[in-house]
């Protein structure tokens, strides 16, 4: 009876997920932000969703405006062999870019004199 409830409360904490997100302003409207998170995989369904989606997701969620995705890294990641991981592991996701608005183009100098054509 308590193995069962060891178990249950073992795959309750496997089957959740937790993520963070950190963000660090430059100026008014600018700054850069990381987001990680952390899923559960079994039989190769992710719990609640796979790792990477839920960093981006999370990051997404915080609504500030022109987020641009700069880095991402998974672990563990085995390229072709990543099916392995698919039959039971914890995968951590991290990505980390900017926020704000673009940059405004710098205008081009008024030129003097005629314009072509004339």
């Amino acid at each position: 009876m308590r193995a069962r409830l060891a178990i249950g409360v073992l795959l309750g904490f496997l089957g959740s997920s937790c993520a963070s997100l950190d963000f660090e302003p430059t100026d008014a409207g600018r700054g850069t932000f990381k987001s990680r998170a952390v899923a559960f995989t079994f039989l190769g369904q992710d719990f609640p969703q796979s790792a990477i989606l839920l960093a981006r997701a999370n990051a997404s969620d915080s609504g500030l405006p022109a987020m641009e995705v700069e880095s991402e890294f998974i672990f563990p990641y085995f390229w072709k062999l990543d099916f392995v991981l698919d039959v039971l592991s914890v995968r951590y996701a991290s990505i980390s870019g900017s926020y704000g608005p673009a940059e405004k183009p710098m205008s081009a100098p008024a030129s003097t004199g005629s314009t072509p054509g004339s």
